[in-house]
């Protein structure tokens, strides 16, 4: 079966869609360690940990339990300094957590748009509900970078979170959840029309 040039593009996509899928689901993990970091020293500290880490692993310094041993550590260290009253850490944790989540569901709605595309068949309300989906997730993580600005704006007694990446979310994935409706209406009105064709054929 010959491909159109949507299904080739389609087939590329969906390649990168799932590297990037598989990625975030790697670095859920080491979402509690690099918020301590964060908080602990800034992104200064977290470059200059990596650097390290990557240094060692080039030598062969670093041993198979380095990443776990990592992990652990760094889970047991955020709810310890949450228990002592210091819940930034934790709330950090949450934040990005949560937002890595909702991007996983993101990407896999965009991979399973892509498949029915590589199928030749993507009007379907199937794909409405899961552009729809995305929209949701999109929101979601607008709503979590809106409360963590507020809280940031509180603590901080500045307006310096305004100029952030975190300020920047707010806009960008609100946009991007209407932009993601928009397409799961078109969609749902596409595969309505073409339910209809079929039957009057």
């Amino acid at each position: 079966m010959n491909q159109t040039a949507v299904q080739r593009l389609a087939r590329v996509l969906r390649v990168l869609v799932l590297a990037v899928f598989f990625l975030n689901l790697l670095v859920m993990p080491l979402v509690p360690g690099l918020s301590a970091l964060l908080m602990e020293g800034g992104p200064e500290m977290v470059s200059a940990v990596f650097s390290a880490a990557l240094d060692q692993l080039g030598r062969g310094e670093i041993d198979s339990a380095a990443l776990p041993l990592f992990f652990g550590n760094a889970l047991v260290a955020v709810w310890v300094v949450t228990r002592s009253g210091e819940s930034a850490v934790a709330l950090l944790t949450v934040f990005f957590w949560l937002c890595g989540t909702c991007t996983a569901v993101i990407l896999w709605q965009a991979k399973r748009v892509l498949d029915t595309v590589l199928q030749g068949n993507p009007f379907q309300r199937a794909n409405a509900k899961n552009l729809g989906r995305a929209a949701v997730c999109c929101w979601i993580i607008s709503a979590l970078a809106l409360v963590r600005l507020i809280v940031w704006l509180w603590a901080a007694g500045s307006p310096f979170p305004l100029f952030t990446y975190n300020a920047l979310f707010i806009p960008a994935f609100f946009m991007g959840g209407l932009l993601f409706q928009v397409m799961s209406a078109l969609f749902g009105q596409a595969a309505q029309l073409k339910e209809d064709q079929d039957l009057t054929i």
